[in-house]
């Protein structure tokens, strides 16, 4: 029997999902496993947005809305955007999509075309290049240097730029570094975008969980917003993983084309769902402001206990729900030491290299699980690891 694509041939499984069936298979043998190899947090949605659900779900709101999204979530997330983000934006330049990986992927199929590159900072989420592969254009990575405290070096963007690139992709705060792009470097983006005509994918989902830094989203810049596709969702500054409910905001002639995409995938989002997460965009922080103390606090749990384990260098993390630590000097490789964290002290955490080839010799710590299982899963780590040395 051929194999049905060639393409996904070359997607390997995600190795996030790897480590999660070992630790599976360990937990069904009835050992303990604490959880930090996946992103997702652990609270509650906030009670507000599941009570405008429930009252959606009663008025019987159940049926496809436009394949733009509900006319009054894009309202307010276009109010959003020009209120907090400094980008002035009108409803119909905003479609709502079932999360922020199928907003990625509308817009890569939307706007890359067959052989075309699309240039991605590295380390970063997983399925960039994967949907990239997926819609016949080609990924080019453009390293984050440790060395460098994972900061954009603009000479690396020009290296690997040529006349097939298409779009550069950007995420800030960045999954799995946790490091912010700051003014400089969102400067130096706008201009090489100017410069060499391309467009920018911003992908701001963890805009919300920042530590003591300001967050810049890269269509507030002079001459950024016609060139520039935003994406967010409410997954994880608000909880909603399982929502799925995620938005774009560009020109409108870009949103007419993405929209082209979804109507012949998902229709639309689920309504009860979009309806539900109306609240989010109104009452914002004031809804997860508990949520991201706690974060912080999970934060220094964490980094506290990397201090202690020897060998393992990191970059303190600005935003996100990461540390991203260096491995390199316990001789190991990614996999082989996430498998050894996992049989020795019983805790799962992501290996470096499903993030790009920039990440091996890295591992991803998110600190998703509750807190006193933090504490706990970081100490045994640091155990863990000062018996290699």
């Amino acid at each position: 029997m051929k194999i049905p694509s060639k393409r996904m041939e070359q997607i390997p499984f995600s190795g996030i999902r790897v480590i999660f069936e070992k630790a599976r298979k360990l937990e069904a043998k009835g050992r303990k496993i604490i959880h930090m190899e996946i992103g997702r947090p652990d609270f509650n949605t906030p009670e507000g947005i599941r009570k405008k659900a429930r009252e959606a779900l009663e008025d019987g709101f159940v049926h496809y809305t436009s394949n733009f999204g509900m006319d009054e979530l894009r309202e307010v997330i276009a109010g959003k955007l020009t209120r907090e983000n400094n980008v002035p934006t009108e409803y119909d330049e905003v479609i709502i999509t079932p999360g922020a990986s199928m907003a990625i992927a509308l817009a890569i199929f939307g706007l890359v075309d067959i052989g075309e590159e699309v240039l991605i900072l590295s380390p970063r989420y997983p399925a960039y290049p994967k949907q990239v592969i997926m819609a016949g254009a080609v990924p080019v990575s453009v390293p984050l240097k440790f060395e460098d405290d994972f900061k954009l070096s603009i000479d690396d963007l020009e290296k690997r730029v040529t006349d097939k690139t298409k779009m550069l992709i950007i995420n800030t705060p960045n999954n799995p570094t946790g490091t912010i792009l700051g003014m400089e470097e969102l400067e130096k983006i706008a201009n090489f975008a100017k410069e060499n005509d391309i467009l920018v994918l911003a992908d701001e989902c963890y805009e919300k969980i920042i530590y003591g830094k300001e967050h810049i989203s890269l269509a507030s810049l002079p001459g950024m917003k016609e060139r520039t596709i935003t994406v967010n969702s409410t997954s994880k500054s608000f909880s909603m993983t399982g929502w799925r409910v995620g938005f774009i905001s560009a020109r409108k002639d870009i949103i007419s084309n993405i929209v082209k995409v979804q109507q012949n995938l998902t229709i639309c989002p689920t309504s009860f769902a979009q309806a539900g997460s109306i609240p989010a965009y109104t009452e914002g922080d004031g809804l997860i402001k508990d949520m991201i103390e706690e974060l912080k606090k999970r934060k220094e749990i964490v980094t506290y206990y990397l201090d202690r384990a020897s060998g393992v260098d990191y970059v303190k993390p600005e935003g996100a729900l990461y540390v991203f630590p260096s491995i390199k000097k316990l001789g190991m490789t990614s996999a082989d030491f996430c498998d050894y964290i996992l049989e020795e002290a019983g805790v799962a955490v992501a290996a470096g290299n499903d993030f790009g080839d920039q990440g091996e010799g890295f591992v991803r710590i998110a600190y998703t699980c509750a807190t006193d299982e933090l504490e706990e899963g970081m100490n045994n780590f640091k155990e863990a690891v000062n018996k290699l040395n």
